[in-house]
């Protein structure tokens, strides 16, 4: 470990004498569990001295070279560096994999180009319920629509929607992702289509609301709880 840290050393010692060229900052996301390439565009690389470097504010620890030093043996399985691009492969990504890549092609100059990486999670499926409500004798019941809500777990940069066809009619979400997503919807018993969708920046997920499975709750009867109804325990009003 001391060599590779020389060697490290070493490298940070030529770079500041060589100079950078190239500043861009590419943004980049991966899902949990899958395998991204950090793509420089480059081709036709010979015997250039290529060092990726990884931190997740700065570029600071070396984990993979070619021509110049040792990769830090930590990092060996799960990443592939390729000679002709000095594109970066990982593999099996996970959530902390995030942060800043930097890559450095050693010639006369060193050429510079940096990744800020972000990990998501896919997005989990979200699914429809019936929103239970007390009905009162005040209140008739409202037997061409219904309240149903979407849920959904939730987790980094998630959006929960409903939708009429295309349009978007409503939407929601929740910076704490300790918080489940809850978005209800009064829907009126048409020929409109509505779904709901959860998404994040790499994955959505959506489901599609049925009127017969989600609008008649208790087998096509609606329940009226005891307290609207004096002298009663419950009564149940058949649905038309």
């Amino acid at each position: 470990m001391l060599a590779i840290d020389l060697i490290q050393l070493c490298i940070c010692f030529i770079l500041g004498v060589l100079g950078d060229v190239g500043t861009e900052i590419k943004t980049v996301r991966g899902i949990e569990g899958r395998t991204i390439t950090l793509n420089t565009g480059l081709t036709g690389l010979q015997n250039d001295s290529i060092l990726w470097t990884y931190g997740t504010v700065k570029a600071e620890t070396t984990i993979a070279t070619l021509n110049v030093g040792r990769n830090r043996p930590e990092y060996n399985e799960r990443l592939n560096l390729d000679a002709h691009s000095g594109s970066l492969t990982i593999k099996s990504l996970t959530t902390s994999d995030y942060g800043i890549y930097e890559l450095r092609v050693i010639r006369e100059q060193v050429w510079k180009q940096t990744f800020n990486l972000t990990i998501y999670a896919p997005v989990s499926a979200p699914y429809i319920r019936h929103k239970t409500q007390s009905l009162s004798l005040a209140s008739p019941l409202k037997q061409d629509s219904c309240s149903v809500v979407c849920t959904v777990k939730n987790g980094r940069d998630v959006t929960l929607s409903w939708y009429r066809g295309e349009e978007r009619i409503n939407q929601t979400s929740n910076p704490d992702t300790n918080k489940t997503l809850f978005l209800p919807l009064e829907v009126k018993v048409d020929n409109d289509i509505y779904s709901c969708v959860a998404n994040n920046p790499v994955s959505d997920q959506t489901i599609k609301l049925s009127i017969e499975e989600h609008c008649q709750p208790h087998s096509g009867k609606l329940y009226v709880p005891f307290k609207n109804l004096p002298h009663l325990s419950a009564v149940f009003l058949p649905s038309k």
